[in-house]
């Protein structure tokens, strides 16, 4: 099946739709990545604010001390859990970049083999009109013989 540049204007459509198709896919693991980021973010603070928590002075009360302590550790593992999808997020960033930049390359292969077969085409055109000329030129100036045949 040879490629014809009509055949390759349709698939250099068809991949610039799968390359914004992939732009979108990459747009969606970029707001995932960003929300993560920011959940991140709000359980670290959120930490931080008990730890720079104000403790009233006199007696410590042990159930307020087991209580911050759980809430610790349940900030900290929610820290580690927000930060394992974070990594994860970033990881598919990445695939759905490296993605997108195959598709890039191959639809601009196929751009450059259609515009390598439009000017193949458009060369082909112009020496079969500098032939069909030469061969007018031929026949109107050819001088006629003695036996009037051209």
């Amino acid at each position: 099946m040879t490629l014809t540049p009509q055949r390759l204007k349709r698939l250099v459509k068809q991949r610039e739709r799968l390359e914004r198709l992939q732009e979108l896919e990459l747009a969606d693991a970029l707001r995932l990545h960003t929300r993560r980021a920011e959940a991140l973010n709000e359980s670290r603070s959120n930490r931080q604010a008990l730890l720079a928590a104000e403790h009233a002075a006199g007696p410590l009360d042990l159930a307020d001390l087991e209580a911050g302590m759980l809430y610790l550790r349940r900030v900290d593992r929610e820290i580690e859990a927000r930060s394992a999808a974070l990594a994860h997020s970033a990881n598919d960033v990445e695939e759905e970049r490296g993605d997108l930049m195959l598709r890039r390359r191959d639809r601009k292969a196929i751009e450059a083999l259609l515009e390598k077969r439009m000017e193949e085409e458009r060369l082909a055109r112009k020496r079969a009109e500098l032939r069909l000329i030469d061969e007018l030129a031929v026949t109107r100036w050819q001088r006629p013989t003695a036996g009037g045949t051209a």
